[in-house]
């Protein structure tokens, strides 16, 4: 009897352990609201104010560089006594409180609170005008966590379901990049590849080029756009004979310069076109230099999609491509 009463012991030992090694947060549920949504919790008084204004300003504001009106984010209004454990799990939440008990200003960020993986702003500040004040300073900090977050999000299902095989050409090729079960590869050539995911009305692609890296003056926005045309005329034709892939120079071109993991990276955003059809839509390139092997790698990303909005489309584009590393 009393090595049975040790053995039990012992058992309730290792499941108390064993219980304990599994984290609150292994057990918070999935996100939820759709992709590119924002859950932004302040009183209706203030919604309808100019303090509401100023919130919709910057987080309804026009996406860049797409072929129609876009917001940057689907925003999702409720007040703060609405807020409950029905709304908790949203993917990404704004919280706004706006009262003279509030005794020192803040904006805190914080992640996973209610669901995994969540993005949580709570801004506090005792009246209006401390809120423009304080919003005015952080606003693009908070835009930009919510957008890097968003594409984490994108991140995280790709790793999860990625082509191993695509995956396995490319780093043959001295790149890495997350590539998403759905896109297959169509066109591998020594200095260009091409990847693309089809549906009956929506095509997203990948176009990867190999340039041999000469001077600085490479990476000018003009250069840059007369390469890229280059290498789209030549490997990139469009659904009619002698039309092909080019970008498009009635629209602006957004063009940036980077340091990313410490490569030497330019982007560029804007519209692409088919020269000789009527097929087009918006794209985001990056030009990294490739020290090791003496050459420029350009990734291209672009959207087909005549009949749907482009935004979160655009993102998923967007997230493959910055996951780009260079062999080094």
């Amino acid at each position: 009897m009393r090595k049975i009463h040790i053995l039990f012991v012992l058992m309730s030992f290792f499941v108390f352990f064993s219980c304990k090694e599994v984290s609150n947060q292994d057990l918070k549920p999935n996100v939820t609201g759709k992709a590119g949504e924002l859950l932004l919790v302040i009183d209706d008084n203030k919604w309808n104010s100019a303090v509401g204004d100023s919130l919709k300003a910057v987080f309804q504001a026009e996406v860049q560089i797409l072929p129609q009106r876009e917001p940057l984010f689907t925003v999702v209004n409720i007040p703060n006594k609405a807020f409950s454990n029905l709304f908790e799990t949203h993917r990404s939440i704004v919280r706004v409180k706006i009262s003279p008990k509030v005794k020192k200003e803040s904006v805190i960020l914080k992640r996973d609170v209610w669901a995994k993986p969540q993005t949580v702003f709570e801004i506090s500040v005792p009246d209006d005008s401390t809120f423009f004040r304080v919003f005015a300073k952080n606003k693009k900090a908070i835009v930009n966590t919510l957008l890097k977050d968003e594409r984490a999000r994108y991140l995280q299902s790709f790793i999860k379901f990625e082509n191993q095989e695509v995956s396995r050409v490319l780093k043959e090729r001295g790149v890495a990049m997350h590539i998403p079960k759905g896109y297959n590869l169509d066109v591998n050539k020594d200095d260009f590849m091409w990847i693309s995911h089809e549906t009956p009305m929506i095509s997203q692609g990948i176009l990867i080029g190999f340039i041999d890296y000469k001077d600085t003056a490479q990476l000018e926005k003009n250069n840059l756009i007369y390469q890229i045309d280059s290498l789209l005329k030549e490997n990139v034709p469009g659904a009619l004979k002698g039309s092909y892939m080019q970008i498009e120079k009635r629209a602006d071109v957004l063009h940036k310069k980077m340091l990313r993991q410490g490569v030497y990276t330019v982007e560029l955003r804007g519209l692409w076109q088919s020269e000789g059809d009527y097929m087009g839509g918006p794209f985001v390139a990056l030009v990294s230099v490739d020290t090791k092997l003496n050459r420029l790698v350009l990734t291209f990303g672009y959207v087909y999609a005549p009949k749907y909005d482009k935004r979160n489309y655009m993102r998923q584009v967007e997230t493959i491509l910055y996951s780009l590393k260079i062999k080094r």
